[in-house]
């Protein structure tokens, strides 16, 4: 069990809400899956600068992977740096204030540490607590491996590659079902059922030991695919293992992960005993590499346990905005700093022995702080095909600005769920959330106070908490983000999830 398990969590640790949720799909049985929709077309949005970026120990291990990513980003500036050191370089990013980065680094020298460092350094370049370089890394244990990744994300973003217009929501283990049911259905229950109107979309349920490897094909034709379930370096408990991956059938695809440590390359930390103890994983046992020697373009997980929802938030956000998978693993940075109250949690380094944290808010921040990205953070999967959650209009009244966001599309599910707080309705797994940005007004670079706050649904007041507002200077617009609390009545349940439900408030400038 995790420590965010012990603190009452487990619902929704590492995305493990299959134990709860998937019986019910054991009903159901599909032998033959819809065909694909239209494939997706991937491209790479233009918007820079954009730096390639290699560690020096990669730079000579990882050379052909390099000069194929540089020839994909004409214009593209080298730099090389010492993990160790970020310091020299943060002064190198602000220079030269690049929107993307690509980053190229030995598995080794890629741990939670590092992830914590980099995101740190790269919320920096500015004085906002926002995240202004949307990174992506690549690595391998094999340095062909690494240049057979980019180019197959070049491929993809040259029309040469074709993603299939399909999803596959792997759910995990059921813990209640028979050891070896393995049920295939249609729809994905954790996602909105609009998902429907871009790809072909199907779920798998199983149990303990389902996952054999006569079901390596289960996935093949996806364009989108999600693990769901616990996890270790080397594995999705009682699924899918490492060592199948090599006889694993993949379509062109990219790929989220919400199982706990599956963004491992090397050291890990182990802290299901209550103490913090150092790890690592062999290159042939750590899902992530194994993974992304698979035909993925792109891979998003966790380099540490404990992130809950933010997978599903991940793929409802790349829905609904079409954005580059740089703004979609952003999106999420953007929640943590707002469940931590405007700014970056405390991300200080792991070490043995290290004092575990002591709120479940702690865990699941910090968790889902070691999401990282695999791939190009340029590249985008699709257009945006579903409304986002809110309609936000605002005026400005003598030196006040008058907001109010109206939920325009209350079928996503996720989107509206804050992974890290349950305080308003300790009975629910979760609060509900209201989580938004709008543009301010020329002049406003920063916001005194927000007040004034009201929910209303169906024509009553819902009581709320504000957990966090910051402002974001991005280029030449500032951006006013808040989240907003809502007591739950159930998991996915509460008012706010109604069309025309709104969310009142007051910036002061």
């Amino acid at each position: 069990m995790t420590h965010g398990a012990k603190l009452g969590l487990a619902i929704g640790l590492g995305g493990a809400l299959v134990g709860v949720l998937a019986p019910a799909a054991a009903f159901f049985w599909m032998n033959r899956p819809k065909p694909p929709k239209e494939p997706l077309r991937l491209q790479l949005d233009s918007a820079g600068p954009y730096v390639v970026l290699a560690t020096k120990r990669s730079r000579e291990a990882y050379a052909p992977a390099i000069q194929k990513a540089l020839a994909l980003h004409a214009g593209a500036e080298r730099l090389e740096f010492e993990p160790d050191h970020l310091d020299a370089l943060l002064d190198e990013l602000k220079k030269k204030q690049p929107r993307y980065a690509l980053v190229f680094i030995q598995p080794e020298e890629l741990d939670v540490n590092f992830a914590w460092q980099w995101l740190k350094m790269t919320a920096q370049l500015d004085d906002d607590p926002f995240v202004d370089v949307r990174t992506g890394f690549v690595t391998s244990a094999r340095p062909e491996a690494a240049e057979a990744f980019v180019d197959r994300m070049a491929r993809a973003a040259n029309g040469q590659l074709l993603v299939p217009g399909a999803c596959v929501d792997n759910l995990g283990p059921v813990e209640q079902a028979p050891p070896a049911m393995f049920n295939t259905f249609p729809a994905a229950m954790m996602l909105p059922d609009a998902l429907g109107q871009r790809f072909t979309a199907r779920s798998i349920s199983h149990g303990k030991s389902g996952f054999t490897d006569e079901r390596l094909a289960s996935m093949e034709g996806a364009g989108l695919v999600h693990f769901g379930g616990h996890g270790h370096p080397d594995r999705i408990d009682d699924g899918l293992r490492a060592v199948q991956l090599p006889g694993l059938k993949l379509s062109p695809s990219v790929v989220f992960n919400g199982a706990c440590y599956t963004g491992v390359t090397y050291r890990w930390y182990d802290q299901t005993t209550g103490e913090t103890v150092e790890k690592t994983v062999q290159p042939d046992d750590s899902f992530c590499l194994r993974m992304l020697e698979k035909d993925v373009a792109g891979y998003l997980a966790a380099l540490h346990p404990d992130h809950g929802m933010p997978v599903y938030q991940e793929m409802e956000y790349l829905a609904c905005e079409g954005a580059p998978l740089g703004d979609v693993i952003k999106h999420t940075y953007d929640g943590v700093v707002l469940g931590a109250g405007g700014k970056l949690p405390d991300l200080e380094p792991l070490s043995p022995g290290a004092t575990l944290p002591t709120t479940p808010a702690d865990v699941m921040l910090r968790g889902t702080a070691a999401r990282v990205l695999f791939g190009d953070p340029a590249l985008i999967v699709c257009d945006h095909f579903l409304p986002g959650p809110f309609s936000v209009v605002s005026h400005e009244e003598g030196g006040r600005l008058k907001i109010q966001a109206t939920v325009s599309n209350p079928d996503l599910k996720s989107t509206f769920t804050d992974t890290f707080y349950n305080d308003l309705n300790p009975q629910a797994p979760f609060n509900d959330r209201a989580l938004f940005r709008v543009e301010l007004p020329a002049g406003w670079e920063r916001v005194s106070a927000v007040n004034g706050i009201r929910v209303t649904a169906a024509g009553k007041t819902v009581p709320h908490r504000l957990i966090g507002y910051a402002v974001e200077r991005d280029g030449r617009h500032s951006w006013l983000h808040a989240q907003i609390d809502v007591p739950a009545e159930g998991f996915q349940q509460s008012p706010l999830r109604a069309e025309g439900s709104t969310v009142e408030l007051v910036a002061e400038h």
